[in-house]
């Protein structure tokens, strides 16, 4: 028989931007979820921080802003969750933007070297995998389930992500969206799609400020099972001031 493995996908803590109140009942699920097993896989779903003063369009008070508090913000949040697998967020990957494609030599120098010291910091913390924001390569597999940080963001972007990248019978759990959706893809043989939410303060995200989407926000996370081709995914979320989560039978 195939061994059974648990996973937790979390993301969208956006380094300082974080709500310190979800991640203390994210950090206790976890010691909870993960006590005693082995073979337990943490998969960071990508924008461990949120390099608002480094996007592009970032203008007055944001663009002068420092980075500091950002980058100490997910450097903890790493030492504390120890993600086995990270995927790189569109967030994370302005630090690649300025690399690839700025002329200032000592913002490039900076951005190269703030790049490694994160993936060395995540190798520290026992991360095995880190894969770029790219459509094709970033993309992580654990039995018949992808996880991807997400590459669109329309109305039906579960269902596409869902359509794309998971295997008939399987699913493909996403971050981006900062939403908790599921939804049962029209594929053959069926695929399922998952949003987990995030773990970010949307009121003061306010270069989101006037999108619609950020009305459908919530705060959570996605965990679960693969053994074999058989799988299961549960959803984290909210209720008042509590989080509900379940592993009966597990």
């Amino acid at each position: 028989m195939s061994k059974l493995i648990k996973f937790v996908a979390v993301g969208d803590n956006h380094g300082d931007m974080i709500d310190k109140d979800v991640a203390q009942q994210f950090f206790k699920f976890l010691k909870w979820f993960g006590k005693g097993n082995n073979n337990l896989e943490v998969i960071h779903l990508g924008d461990n921080f949120d390099f608002r003063s480094i996007r592009r369009g970032a203008g007055g008070k944001e663009e002068n802003e420092s980075l500091v508090a950002d980058v100490k913000a997910g450097k903890e949040f790493i030492s504390r969750v120890q993600p086995t697998v990270f995927l790189n967020g569109n967030h994370d990957d302005r630090l690649d933007q300025i690399i690839n494609g700025s002329t200032s030599g000592m913002l490039v120098d900076y951005c190269n070297d703030l790049k490694s010291d994160i993936n060395n910091h995540l190798k520290k913390n026992g991360c095995k995998k880190i894969y770029d924001y790219h459509a094709e390569e970033g993309v992580h597999r654990l039995g018949k389930i992808a996880f991807v940080h997400g590459y669109t963001c329309g109305v039906r972007a579960v269902e596409e992500h869902a359509i794309h990248y998971a295997e008939p019978q399987g699913a493909v759990i996403m971050g981006h969206l900062h939403s908790i959706q599921q939804i049962n893809a029209r594929k053959h043989q069926g695929a399922v799609g998952f949003s987990g939410g995030c773990l970010c303060r949307k009121a003061d995200m306010t270069y989101s400020k006037n999108r619609l989407a950020t009305s459908k926000w919530g705060s959570g996370w996605t965990y679960g099972f693969v053994q074999g081709s058989d799988w299961k995914v549960w959803q984290a979320h909210r209720v008042g001031k509590e989080f509900i989560y379940s592993i009966k039978g597990l």
